[in-house]
Parts: structure tokens; C-alpha cells; sequence
């Protein structure tokens, strides 16, 4: 069975005015779409929900629409609505806030009168159907038209080339001598040389080239001095610990945006940080107050941002 409240949601969809007998009348106001050009946000088309609390005419719209939805008397979803008021005000009377769910919130205020606060959630601007708010990225492209159309040109030509195929080169091998015999040379020569070399581990046997030093009861070979590689001194690179602060913002979000907003008019450095419970957009991190000071006269000259420096 459908409540009250989700008979108002609906009719909100197709009527600009929904008027509740007893209670008031919801009025729907369109919002167009907007831009946010600092933010570089779109907003969809919506709409305000305003509540008049004198329209209060008795009509039978909301009667009739739960009538066919429920398939009951009309005699009865008058009852149903006359109940829905009654609870309503009840709720209200005990300091209570009344919710319509997707709809918004009923209060009194401190004289009394009825105030609604609107729940932002539900978009009943019937153009922005299946739209939701959005920022744009840009389109970034890596090559240009000439070197995308120069390679093209390329791919064509490469496939209308014909493949040939050189005979010559085919029976190259047929026509070249039999060699295994080279191979068993070079294995010979490897096996007589890994012989010498175990006999001269061994202590059997010692090579001419091998220079003795000291009495006939301790030879000793000699050996080339270990070149040992010396440390090179750097210059130690001194900490980019320097602001060109662009803006001070409360929520993520908005920091975000903005340092987003700088790096696409051309501050590629530009970030933000959260500092002393506040978030920073920079427009990048210098070394030096001079660069610094540099930097921020060009931002100035060009934009019209009101950067400062930040130590």
C-alpha cells in the first residue's frame, strides 16, 4: 500500500504544485544548470522544493492518484490522508521533526510556523532525468595531426609492400662446407685447458708467467693492486620548503578542484596539502625566496589571483 508521502514524491515527478488538504501545498521551482567556473564543476538542471503552508485547498489530487494506485475507494484514501495530517501535526506539536521520505523535513520554528528543509538527494527536474553534476577532463593529445598522419602514410605502405623471398640466401647453406670437424677442436682445446688449470690449483704444476718472491721454502705469486674507488662529495641539495599559496579552503574537495583547475591553465607544480586543520593550493614548492618572489610576480602579471608567499 502506498503512503502519503510516496504519493507526493510521485506527483512532484509530472505536477509543479502538490497540494496536501489540512497541511499546505509543495511547490516545485526549476533551477537551470550552472558553472562553476573557479571549480571547474557543472551542476545539472534541478529544481526547489518550497512548502506554502497557506495553500491548503481542498483538492482531490492526492485522493485520486492513491485511489487508482491502490485500487481503493476514494472514501478511503481520504481517511488515509486525513490520518497522515492528523500524525503529522501531532509530531510536530511535541517538538518533533516530521521526515517525507525522498521529500524533505516539517518543523516548527520558534513562532511557530512551519518550516521544510528540502532533501537534495532526489532530483525532480524532469529534463535532468538520468544527468548527475560532473567535471570536465580535458583531452589530451600526445602526438600531432602531421606525425599521426605521417604514421599513416607508414602503416600503409608497409602493408601494399610485396614480400620476396631470395633464393639465394635459401640454399646458402647447402652450398657451404662441412665444419663439425672445428668443433671438435675448439672442444679439445677447452678440455686440455680445464686440465692445466686443475693441475695448477692443485700446486702440480706452476706457470712461467708466475713472478716467486722471497727464500725457495716460501714462494709466493705476485698479485696487482686492488684499485679501490673513492667517494665523490656532492653538493647537498637544499629542501623545497617554499609556498606561492593560491587559496585557503575548508573541505578537500574544493582544494582539490582548485589545484586541478591551476595544473590545467598551466601550473603543472601546483598541489594542495592540508595544514593547520585547513587545506593549501600552492602553486608549486621553491627553493629559494628569490625564485619564489620571481614566480609570483610573473602569477600576478598574467592572473588575476592574489598569491602569496608562504615560508
Amino acid at each position: 500500500m502506498i503512503s502519503i508521502a510516496e504519493a507526493i514524491s510521485d506527483l512532484l515527478f509530472v505536477r509543479d504544485t502538490v497540494v496536501v488538504p489540512g497541511l499546505g501545498a509543495f511547490v516545485k521551482k526549476p533551477l537551470s544548470a550552472k558553472v562553476n567556473p573557479v571549480a571547474n564543476y557543472f551542476t545539472t538542471p534541478n529544481c526547489d522544493i518550497v512548502f506554502d503552508a497557506n495553500l491548503r485547498e481542498d483538492n482531490d489530487l492526492i485522493v485520486n492518484y492513491i485511489s487508482d494506485k491502490d485500487r481503493v475507494s476514494k472514501n478511503e484514501a481520504k481517511t488515509q490522508l486525513v490520518l497522515f495530517v492528523s500524525d503529522c501535526f501531532n509530531n510536530l506539536k511535541q517538538g518533533k521533526k516530521y521526515v517525507l521520505k525522498h521529500i524533505g523535513t516539517l518543523r516548527f520554528d520558534y513562532d511557530k510556523n512551519l518550516v521544510f528543509e528540502q532533501d537534495k538527494s532526489v532530483n525532480y527536474h524532469a529534463d535532468a532525468f538520468g544527468l548527475c553534476d560532473f567535471s570536465p577532463q580535458p583531452v589530451v593529445q600526445s602526438k600531432s595531426k602531421e606525425e599521426i598522419k605521417a604514421e599513416i602514410e607508414q602503416q600503409q605502405k608497409e602493408k601494399n609492400t610485396p614480400v620476396t623471398v631470395d633464393e639465394k640466401a635459401v640454399h646458402a647453406d647447402d652450398e657451404k662446407p662441412h665444419r663439425s670437424g672445428w668443433l671438435w677442436v675448439l672442444l679439445g682445446i677447452l678440455v686440455a685447458a680445464g686440465v692445466l688449470y686443475g693441475l695448477h690449483e692443485f700446486g702440480t704444476i706452476q706457470f712461467p708467467w708466475e713472478v716467486t718472491r722471497g727464500p725457495a721454502s716460501a714462494p709466493g705469486t705476485y698479485k696487482l693492486p686492488f684499485y679501490e674507488k673513492k667517494w665523490e662529495w656532492k653538493e647537498p641539495v637544499r629542501e623545497a620548503n617554499i609556498w606561492i599559496v593560491a587559496g585557503i579552503y575548508g573541505h578537500e574537495e574544493d582544494a582539490a578542484r582548485m589545484a586541478q583547475s591551476l595544473q590545467w591553465k598551466g601550473y603543472p607544480a601546483a598541489f594542495y596539502e592540508l595544514r593547520n586543520d585547513r587545506w593549501y593550493v600552492s602553486f608549486g614548492r621553491y627553493t629559494t625566496e628569490e625564485e619564489a618572489t620571481t614566480v609570483l610576480r610573473e602569477i600576478r602579471a598574467k592572473t588575476e589571483f592574489k598569491a602569496w608567499i608562504l615560508k
